[in-house]
């Protein structure tokens, strides 16, 4: 069975944070323990960059100049400005990482749920 979260946490952004914009990052608050491209990130606080041209990009987290994970990802353009970390659970009660929703931002990492396209 599938379960969906979305919990709201507090995120900083990097001032003038957009996709055209160049400021290819962010930093978020992780307030429990997630799983994203088979690797699980601790709570905390991280500092996101991405490369890439398009929407597919690589992401990396690093908690200070440390990198903890890195994952494939899509950017995409949205409307809101609600900031949030989107997660799905496994059956067996992982907490995988869907989505970091920023100001008129989202990065979508690939999970179970999205390759079926649900």
């Amino acid at each position: 069975m599938k379960s969906k979260s979305l919990f709201v946490c507090t995120m900083l952004l990097v001032p003038a944070l957009a996709f055209a914009a160049g400021k290819n990052s962010a930093s978020v608050q992780i307030d429990q323990p997630v799983t994203v491209a088979g690797t699980q990130i601790a709570p905390g606080q991280y500092h996101l960059t991405w490369e890439g041209n398009g929407p597919d990009v690589t992401v990396t987290f690093l908690e200070g100049k440390k990198t903890v994970a890195t994952a494939p990802a899509k950017l995409i353009n949205t409307p809101g400005s609600e900031q949030a970390i989107e997660t799905f659970t496994t059956p067996d009660k992982t907490l995988l990482l869907k989505a970091v929703d920023l100001n008129k931002l989202t990065i979508q990492f690939q999970t179970p749920d999205s390759a079926a396209g649900n």
